[in-house]
């Protein structure tokens, strides 16, 4: 199960192989893709006539770059507008099992849009973009990426379309991160534990008890490790909220082996008690049932890291884009986005098929938003980066 944010990656050189590969939106064409197990793509393309640390509500974001302001789209125009559009291109760090879930959702919907997405780390969607805008070739439509400095950058070099889509006004006010960049997913960290370590024990409530716990050795604590954007994002808002003190407690016994898969596996086979900041993808593949794995919100402290999607401005099937971002924000789309696994955050969506991964959810089991801290993708954040860095190696003892 690939879960982590930050996956396989990709030289730079294989990117500029592949940009006169890449399939992008065009007038009657229609496209596939393959991801190899070293991050590596291709894909195909044939004629034819068939797709600062803040809470939650803080308007802290990006700023600059990106092309005028444009409103939402009338349906029906933007609808028929697309008609004449094929092969939407999504260069994305979601995992692909899920985002296939959201992708095949919104094809069920508009099926005359066929969808490629690429499973790409952060900085490869970046480049590979920057290298094939910048020579004309076709390229992404839709950029889904979460590190704040990549994006930062990104809408201040105009890669980024600023489209207002429908439907936005049902969110938190997060969910702009200016520019025409948006928050896809709030995806939240979790605990996660093993169930026969504990030995009949209750799991840890907070961050706090299980720093204080591991520096007493009563847990293996496993954590994410800095150099990663969920990481990063995770360990600087509980800075901001809280100091250094418990993350220098933490860090005296607790080891970073890997991200997300790596820290389910090693909770799994018993190499750790608990893993801390994991990600909350993994809340769909640990039932309540399982004997060996539980997972659960910690109640002091529950960052939300944003998964950041814009419409990219060299995109050339712009009205294809502009409905995967409308259904996104839409009732239909938030429903998509819980069944697969991200969080579903509009403030007028209700699951009606018992799926949690809402952040109404999410507040009712620690309390309320006062616990939960959105780290959004700003300037700030990104500059505040090496420092940080610097002092969080210090409390884990460049572990």
């Amino acid at each position: 199960m690939n879960i982590s944010i930050a996956r396989r990656g990709v030289l730079l050189g294989t990117v500029l192989t592949l940009v006169s590969l890449t399939a992008a939106c065009s007038a009657n064409s229609t496209s596939s893709s393959t991801s190899g197990a070293n991050g590596s793509t291709s894909s195909t393309r044939s004629t034819g006539s068939t797709n600062s640390s803040s809470a939650p509500g803080s308007s802290t974001s990006a700023s600059g770059g990106g092309s005028a302001g444009a409103g939402p789209v009338p349906g029906a125009e933007l609808i028929a507008a697309s008609k004449s559009e094929k092969g939407l291109v999504i260069y994305a760090n979601a995992p692909s099992q899920l985002l296939k879930q959201f992708t095949d959702s919104f094809q069920q919907a508009y099926p005359w849009v066929k969808v490629t997405a690429y499973d790409l780390e952060d900085p490869v969607i970046f480049s590979r973009y920057a290298a094939e805008h910048g020579t004309g070739s076709p390229t992404g439509d839709i950029l889904i990426a979460s590190a704040p400095s990549l994006w930062t950058a990104a809408v201040k070099k105009g890669f980024v379309q600023n489209y207002t889509p429908a439907g936005i006004t049902n969110f938190p006010g997060f969910a702009s991160q200016g520019g025409g960049l948006y928050i896809m997913s709030p995806d939240p960290a979790v605990t996660i534990y093993n169930k026969k370590l504990l030995n009949g024990q209750a799991p840890p409530k907070t961050v706090a008890e299980i720093a204080a716990a591991a520096a007493a050795g009563k847990y293996k604590v496993a954590t994410y490790p800095i150099d990663n954007a969920f990481g990063y994002a995770a360990f600087y808002g509980f800075v901001q909220k809280y100091g250094w003190k418990t993350l220098d407690q933490l860090g005296q016994t607790a080891k970073t082996p890997g991200s997300g898969d790596v820290l389910y596996t090693d909770v799994a086979q018993g190499g750790f008690t608990t893993a801390v900041f994991e990600s909350g993808l993994v809340r769909g593949a640990i039932k309540p049932t399982d004997p060996i794995v539980g997972w659960e919100y910690t109640t002091d402290y529950t960052p939300l890291i944003p998964r950041g999607i814009a419409i990219a401005a060299g995109t050339s099937c712009p009205n294809a884009a502009k409905l995967f971002m409308n259904y996104l924000f839409s009732n239909a789309g938030q429903a998509a986005a819980c069944d697969a696994g991200f969080e579903a955050y509009s403030n007028t969506f209700t699951a009606t098929d018992g799926c949690a991964n809402t952040l109404k959810d999410l507040y009712a089991a620690i309390g309320g938003p006062a616990n939960a801290v959105l780290v959004p993708i700003s300037q700030k954040v990104a500059d505040d980066q090496p420092a940080f860095l610097t002092r969080w190696k210090q409390a884990f003892k460049n572990r």
